[in-house]
């Protein structure tokens, strides 16, 4: 950064609005000389891709949109017949509304643990369901973020509980 010394005469000649567009000129200065890029440490941008997988999850889930089975393990929905429960769920409620609010995230590896809690109401038409509970979502890294397992009260597959 290069650094700017400004000398002003203590004369009354030089007029109010002069100091005034030098002020601005100088805040200006060191304002810009101040900003950079901010570098994200790969943590950093994992917790960041996290969240967003969290949010894009609790999303597609209301949307009532398969698509979201792409974000889990092929693993975890065949071993813990989450796929048929989260299909389940969509195909019988007409109405999904959830809401999941993340408490704590933990980078351990490839791993990085989600503790979160949730809310939500599932209606079929005929009656509306409730629920809320805790959860730990661990999500693998690698090809892509993928749910790989849920520990807890899992929000999603309410018709198998």
């Amino acid at each position: 950064m290069i650094s700017m010394i400004v000398f002003l005469p203590m004369t009354p000649r030089i007029t109010l609005r002069v100091r005034l567009l030098i002020f601005c000129l100088l805040s200006t200065y060191i304002i810009s000389g101040c900003a950079g890029n901010v570098i994200l440490s790969e943590d950093a941008l994992r917790i960041r891709n996290t969240v967003d997988m969290i949010n894009q999850l609790e999303h597609l889930y209301q949307e009532r949109d398969e698509g979201m089975l792409s974000l889990f393990t092929p693993e975890y929905l065949s071993e813990t017949g989450m796929r048929e429960a989260i299909t389940q769920d969509m195909n019988r409620f007409s109405s999904i509304k959830l809401s999941i609010f993340i408490e704590k995230i933990e980078v351990d590896g490839d791993l990085v643990n989600v503790s979160v809690h949730w809310n939500g109401s599932w209606d079929d038409g005929k009656k509306a369901f409730r629920e809320g509970g805790n959860a730990v979502i661990v999500i693998r890294s690698g090809a892509g973020l993928r749910t790989a397992d849920i520990k807890g009260d899992s929000p999603f597959g309410i018709s198998k509980k």
